[in-house]
């Protein structure tokens, strides 16, 4: 399959999930081809949204950090909490008006940042003891709730990334209060991770989905090899790693790729260096090593050639 392919199955799964005409397709692209002097001045514009976001946050965090020691409790719960709120609360004014919309992925990206903060300090100012787990999960809970409703009703991405990064805190921290293993935990949520990632790869988000792809990818190896290691199934995780390779091209994901090869690569020299390092046959071991990672840096160029790129 060919990058035209790919690129017209992509633009037909999002013009299907957003109920977009051909109409309206040719339209924009009308729209586009006449007024192409305004991309440059939207690019500028989320630029300085951006860079406005940062010396915003910026200036809040030196300011609680050389005060923070004369603060008493409500202050300082004020100064995290209370900003986050507000920065929260301005994002979604601004959502109401195209004029400053750009401002609104740096203001909800701060209110992520200081609401969470704010939280934990109100409850180390305020609360009497207890598991900080508990604590943990009240502060996730919350977030997840606010994130995941304005998400559904307003579907700004930068909602999804922070729904789903509160919800695997709230859910590692449930699980981990429950006596959960820590390594069914990683497999359960880096396997969920995946799912979540894929369906947002068939959606208008799709720019958050490789980030969701690595992250589940890595803490899902990663759990697997920690459940193996040392055991008769260890070998299994190499399986592990070729199955991601091939998931990679099912779901035509370059992140997946890079993290199955370079994990597979990973093991490979882990398990000789651990089995064959004191042995007569170790010199041979590494010839046989670098043959075997240079094939399969060009099977993962292979793939990327002909069912991902």
């Amino acid at each position: 399959m060919s990058l035209k392919d790919d690129a017209l199955q992509d633009i037909v799964s999002l013009a299907k999930y957003n109920q977009i005409t051909l109409a309206e397709i040719a339209q924009a692209l009308d729209t586009s081809m006449q007024q192409p002097s305004k991309e440059p001045a939207g690019v500028l514009s989320k630029l300085f949204g951006y860079i406005g976001g940062i010396f915003m946050f910026a200036g809040i965090g030196v300011f609680i950090s050389m005060y923070w020691d004369d603060f008493g409790s409500a202050s300082r719960v004020i100064v995290t909490l209370g900003t986050g709120l507000t920065a929260f609360i301005m994002g979604l004014v601004c959502l109401t008006n195209s004029k400053y919309e750009r401002a609104t992925t740096p203001l909800f990206l701060i209110s992520s940042l200081l609401q969470p903060t704010g939280i934990m300090v109100m409850l180390q100012e305020y609360s009497s003891g207890g598991d900080v787990r508990h604590g943990l999960l009240f502060m996730a809970a919350y977030m997840l709730i606010q994130q995941g409703a304005v998400f559904w009703e307003k579907q700004r991405t930068v909602m999804a990334f922070s729904a789903i990064l509160f919800g695997c805190i709230f859910f590692a921290n449930l699980f981990d209060i429950w006596d959960v293993d820590e390594k069914l935990i990683g497999i359960v949520i880096g396997s969920s991770l995946l799912c979540i990632a894929y369906a947002i790869n068939q959606s208008k988000h799709i720019a958050i989905a490789p980030f969701w792809y690595f992250v589940g990818a890595v803490l899902l190896l990663w759990s697997i090899f920690e459940s193996v290691e040392n055991t008769l199934l260890e070998p299994l995780y190499l399986g592990a790693t070729a199955f991601t390779i091939f998931l990679s091209t099912y779901v035509r994901s370059r992140t997946l790729l890079l993290v199955g090869t370079l994990t597979m690569l990973l093991y490979i020299g882990y398990y000789s260096a651990e089995h064959f390092a004191n042995t007569v046959g170790w010199p041979i071991a590494l010839v046989i090593i670098g043959i075997a990672l240079i094939g399969l840096s060009a099977l993962a160029v292979r793939l990327n050639n002909q069912y991902i790129k």
